[in-house]
């Protein structure tokens, strides 16, 4: 067992915290309250930092990167803009898929995304997530295509990507009967709606329509009835992703709101001299590093093709638990200014809170890892 970072990992988390600090913060709060998606040249300054070509094939100018090291990145970017770890976790997803597409789909698709073209991952429905054997989004042969109809909701990126990719019903029911696409945003047919959130809102979450979509059959990605695997390899590993980006959330607020506490004075002396104000920022940091190292314990044997279900379900349930409970003692610990607009708490906060149900909710992970305890004869599904 070794819990220390490479010297690679200390160079990749080094310069990852410096330009996220350089580049990220100070536009953070400018995207919720504008209401702007990223500029052109915005999105240059996360391609030319190579976040976006992590672990793509080596021929598009992969970086060759482990999950752990993914997980570095995904915990730095999440310290300074939560948000856009989503553009690259999108495109280590993106690389994961890559050896199943058709060359020609390769070709086209993987350059533009290493450019900072937005793409998005299209799973969820309005009555069926978790539940994939409730997703009904049906696909149909018709000689050299596929025809889609259904919808997709809570999809990120919706109306700003240029592609989606789609798991849909090419089979009878349940999980084995699905099947994924590749679906440019521009085949007719292709409707998207944004949702009017309280955060996130950068990722500009909303819902996918496809009536009656044509698509070349090559557009299928894997094997057809072998979606659901695709699905769930890279929510497995994307379960660790979430919640580093919430810790890395977290760790800022609670460095912002410690140093404030140490300059604070209540009745001539430091509040950090108070005990209660201190333990509490103990809590915190002691919270925060128990549910990091539980995301790096599920990368790591990701890394090292092992099991890692039950794993990656604790570190997401309890990771992104301890984020929102650490952002929402800092905004206390500030006082009355910590629920201002002026400070990142709040928005942090709010964009943290949704990500207690991205890639299953808590209850789902909950019952995978009671399942794994009780066994699958005495566990709830």
């Amino acid at each position: 067992m070794n819990f220390s970072l490479s010297d690679n990992q200390i160079m990749i988390r080094d310069s990852v915290r410096a330009f996220a600090e350089k580049e990220l913060l100070p536009k953070y709060q400018h995207w919720d309250r504008s209401g702007e998606f990223l500029t052109p040249e915005f999105v240059q300054k996360i391609v030319d930092m190579g976040l976006l070509r992590l672990r793509l094939p080596e021929k598009f100018g992969g970086e060759g990167y482990s999950f752990v090291d993914c997980g570095i990145v995904c915990e730095e970017i999440g310290r300074c803009d939560h948000q856009i770890r989503y553009i690259i976790s999108n495109a280590i997803h993106l690389g994961e898929m890559a050896h199943a597409m058709h060359p020609d789909l390769q070709e086209e698709w993987i350059p533009r995304i290493a450019k900072g073209e937005m793409m998005s991952l299209a799973f969820t429905e309005p009555r069926g997530g978790a539940d994939a054997g409730n997703i009904v989004t049906k696909a149909v042969r018709d000689g050299d295509h596929w025809v889609l109809n259904g919808e997709k909701t809570s999809i990120t990126f919706t109306g700003v990507s240029k592609v989606v990719f789609v798991s849909a019903r090419t089979g009878g029911p349940g999980p084995r009967g699905l099947s994924f696409f590749l679906v440019p945003t521009e085949t007719p047919g292709v409707k998207a709606m944004n949702f009017e959130r309280m955060g996130q809102k950068l990722d500009r979450g909303g819902s996918f329509f496809f009536d009656n979509v044509r698509i070349p059959a090559r557009n299928m990605i894997g094997r057809e009835n072998e979606g659901f695997i695709w699905a769930m390899t890279i929510i497995g590993y994307n379960r660790n992703f979430v919640p580093l980006a919430c810790i890395g959330a977290a760790q800022k607020s609670l460095e912002e709101t410690t140093e404030y506490l140490k300059q604070r004075q209540i009745m001539g002396r430091s509040a950090t001299k108070w005990q209660g104000v201190a333990q509490e920022l103990a809590i915190c940091a002691t919270n925060l590093e128990a549910a990091r190292m539980l995301c790096f314990k599920a990368l790591s044997q990701k890394d090292k093709g092992l099991r890692h279900d039950t794993e990656s379900s604790m570190a997401k349930w309890f990771g992104v638990k301890v984020a929102n409970e650490v952002l929402y003692t800092c905004m206390r610990l500030n006082g009355h200014y910590g629920w201002a607009k002026d400070l990142p708490h709040e928005q942090r906060l709010r964009d943290c809170l949704g990500m207690e149900s991205a890639d299953g909710p808590r209850e789902v992970h909950l019952g995978i890892i009671a399942r794994d305890l009780v066994g699958k004869e005495f566990a709830p599904f």
